[in-house]
């Protein structure tokens, strides 16, 4: 790396994980959350890859894939460089995730069962109890978990995927982020009105919990600028 806080740790792949692009893909994102690799600072490939201990090619296809989530600029003949990261970005990421969910429900809606809103239910229990113990890492994976339940029932299979791309930017990003009890407890709130409204088959009212009130970025504002320790750019 060129002019980071330290250098890469070797990466250790492993046989019976997601592929290398992925692996790498994934200490990637947890280096520019714990803000090893600063914003601006460029990547070295031919550095960064002898001190992960993996071939170029891999590493090169993780940054493209890093790049489409919009952690990464890679500019011709510049280098490649951290995005920054600021309040406009949530904003925009926040209206993006909503406008995806609002539409995966359409026809999610039509697929839900009673065992996927139970299940729903157990995650979201899952969720907060993990908050409380401040197991960071299980919430991330827990919440993932809970939103790909209904995402993965639309009938575009494209959400999804868009889904996971945008809110792996939300979660690792360059900032100071701090635990906040009781934005969770809001956010969980939210998911049980969306499973009732799902059990329900209220369209209407599943897309106001999840578009309008858990990604609406006026009304989460307060919250987010304190998570991310970002200021008002108003």
């Amino acid at each position: 790396m060129v002019a980071t806080k330290k250098n890469f740790r070797a990466l250790k792949p492993q046989a019976d994980s997601p592929s290398l692009r992925e692996q790498v893909c994934d200490y990637l994102r947890k280096e520019i959350a714990q803000m090893s690799i600063r914003p601006g600072v460029p990547i070295s490939l031919r550095k960064a890859s002898s001190e992960l201990g993996i071939g170029i090619t891999p590493l090169r296809d993780a940054l493209l894939q890093l790049e489409g989530e919009g952690m990464v600029t890679i500019l011709p003949r510049k280098g490649i460089f951290i995005r920054e990261f600021t309040l406009k970005d949530v904003k925009n990421y926040y209206e993006t995730i909503g406008a995806i969910e609002a539409l995966a429900l359409k026809t999610a809606i039509l697929h839900i069962t009673r065992d996927h809103c139970t299940i729903m239910r157990q995650i979201n229990k899952h969720i907060f109890e993990s908050t409380k113990r401040g197991y960071f890492s299980d919430h991330l994976k827990l919440n993932k978990t809970f939103h790909n339940t209904y995402l993965n029932l639309s009938e575009n299979t494209y959400l999804p995927s868009l889904w996971n791309n945008i809110t792996s930017r939300l979660y690792y990003s360059p900032t100071e982020i701090i635990q906040m009890e009781d934005w969770d407890k809001l956010c969980c709130d939210q998911h049980d009105h969306l499973i009732d409204a799902l059990e329900e088959r209220d369209l209407e009212s599943a897309i106001h919990w999840m578009r309008d009130e858990h990604w609406s970025f006026k009304k989460q504002k307060k919250y987010i600028e304190q998570y991310y320790h970002l200021k008002s750019e108003e």
